[in-house]
């Protein structure tokens, strides 16, 4: 007798779990049709996939697989969220056009956190990408690109060759992005990498590698980092 309500409970258990399983790896939408992806291992998804370090220069091997396998746009679930990825440049105009309209932005909890957002206050996305597109076009637009940039770039691309070549090897990867970061702090708000007694870079990577991590505030820890230097620099 127990042995068979035993292999009942199994039984019931087995089908529940199966459900579940069925229902995590094939999620429905109630107003439209889900693209094709996978949605990965329950509760963690393809979060392991996509937290691998990759030192090339083009897309991540996470996205670009993904891309040869479902198409510019597709789900999958990333530390228990499920997400929707879209690489196509058309659809994610459209997107931020009708940002705070049609569809609206959502942060990974480590941006939120960071930049110490509140789930009950949310912010005028719409006004801050119409402020972000301007400035941006203002300092770096196509005017301002031919008129007043581009000789910068130059003198500034010419130093960073010669820098290099007094090195027996260099990271392209790092080094392009260090003077990426610097010349762009520069020309927003004058930073100066050779007087700041701060490395402006250092701290964005930081900053980047926070944001894509785990939001774990454990000493030792890359979010953990990133909110010290938050509080340090930014309160």
């Amino acid at each position: 007798m127990l042995s068979a309500v035993l292999c009942v409970v199994a039984a019931l258990l087995v089908i529940c779990v199966t459900h579940w399983i069925y229902k995590w790896r094939n999620p429905k939408c109630k107003n439209g049709v889900l693209p094709p992806g996978s949605m990965g291992l329950p509760f963690i998804g393809e979060t392991l996939s996509l937290i691998i370090p990759s030192n090339s220069l083009a897309l991540h091997p996470f996205i670009k697989k993904r891309i040869a396998r479902y198409g510019p746009v597709f789900r999958t679930n990333v530390a228990g969220r499920s997400l929707i990825v879209t690489t196509d440049p058309e659809f994610n105009y459209f997107i931020m056009q009708r940002d705070g309209k049609l569809v609206e932005s959502w942060y990974l909890d480590a941006f939120a956190k960071v930049f110490a957002q509140s789930g009950e206050i949310k912010p005028d996305t719409a006004h801050i990408h119409k402020y972000v597109r301007n400035t941006a076009l203002r300092w770096f637009g196509m005017e301002s690109l031919k008129d007043r940039l581009l000789p910068q770039i130059e003198v500034l691309a010419k130093k960073t060759l010669v820098k290099w070549a007094s090195k027996e090897s260099i990271d392209v990867k790092s080094e392009a992005a260090t003077v990426s970061i610097d010349f762009g702090a520069q020309q927003l708000f004058s930073y100066n990498p050779e007087k700041s007694p701060e490395q402006i870079s250092e701290l964005f990577k930081d900053l980047i590698q926070g944001l894509m991590s785990f939001p774990l505030n454990i000493p030792g820890t890359m979010y953990h980092k990133c909110i010290k230097n938050h509080k340090k620099y930014w309160i």
